[in-house]
């Protein structure tokens, strides 16, 4: 993206490059080497646009311990926001002349969990791959705090997950599909017999067992630890994992109890396990989320109606 304006003000000029520095230095964790690489420039030249920028404010941008770069200051995280709303119209504005040249080709980037990248989306990107077949999909998987801040960021141009994507005004957020979680055990378990009571298994007595199930922050972990707490008990987790193919591995194997996403249940690659309703930890809703103030490209829109139809026919 190449960026050569000068926004003149009464007691500003302004570069887009120096904003642009300050962006790129934020995303890549404040490390100036990585993103000079990025922007194939030097560390110095960034050096010199921050040092620019700081001069016209008046005021430094970054906390600074020596010569590293540690974070913002009061005045940088002010200014962050419209520096990352700039470049989200830029991004639109990109984004309509690629798709006036060639509204087939491009690159789609999906930041999403595992799980949804695991058991949700598979046919959706075959379906998606199907219709658009000069389309790079670039799937980048990690937890949903960091989701919502790669599409606010723009390092993601959709972002796919049941936490985090609601609690920001910046993000313009799309139902996907609802889900609950499932308990699974050995076939051989004394808690199979639960399998078929249609109300599943109590919480005491799921709270009397060693659980295995998701690390802090994933697929509802945070309600199911609020969940226990309200009730009084402090369950026995063993192991926490962010791969239900893990946990179901080591429930497999007789480590303990596995508290998992409901779509994460794969019968046929567990055929030794089964699964146990559990209404107590509630319904949980997947969002499919965009920057609200920017415009992504028409086979981005094709990508979420894609997963909305899927969503329909459940």
């Amino acid at each position: 993206m190449a960026i050569d304006i000068v926004i003149n003000q009464r007691h500003l000029q302004i570069q887009l490059k120096q904003l642009e520095t300050v962006w790129h230095t934020v995303v890549n964790g404040y490390n100036l080497s990585q993103a000079a690489e990025l922007l194939h420039t030097s560390q110095s030249s960034l050096s010199k646009q921050i040092a620019a920028l700081e001069n016209q404010l008046k005021a430094d941008v970054f906390t600074r311990q020596g010569k590293r770069l540690t974070g913002l200051t009061p005045i940088g995280r002010a200014l962050l926001p419209h520096i990352e709303a700039i470049f989200a119209e830029i991004r639109t504005i990109e984004n309509l002349s690629l798709d006036f040249n060639n509204a087939q080709a491009g690159t789609l980037t999906v930041a999403t969990t595992h799980t949804q990248a695991r058991y949700v989306l598979p046919q959706i990107v075959k379906e998606f791959r199907e219709k658009f077949d000069k389309v790079n999909l670039v799937l980048q998987q990690a937890d949903p705090e960091t989701i919502a801040q790669m599409v606010i960021r723009g390092q993601a141009d959709i972002g796919i997950a049941t936490e985090s994507l609601l609690n920001n005004a910046v993000l313009r957020c799309h139902r996907y599909y609802d889900w609950s979680h499932v308990v699974i055990v050995p076939k051989t378990h004394e808690l199979a017999e639960f399998a078929d009571v249609p109300d599943g298994i109590d919480l005491p007595t799921l709270a009397s067992y060693p659980i295995v199930t998701y690390h802090g922050g994933f697929t509802g972990r945070g309600t199911i630890d609020k969940v226990f707490e309200n009730a009084g008990f402090s369950p026995d987790i063993v192991l926490a994992a962010l791969d239900s193919d893990v946990i179901s591995t080591y429930v497999s194997s007789g480590l303990g109890v596995g508290i998992i996403a409901e779509m994460a249940y794969q019968p046929k690659h567990y055929p030794d396990l089964v699964a146990i309703p559990v209404n107590h930890f509630g319904r949980f809703t997947s969002w499919i989320a965009v920057r609200d103030d920017s415009e992504i490209r028409k086979f981005g829109h094709e990508f979420i109606k894609l997963c909305q139809a899927q969503f329909d026919q459940n």
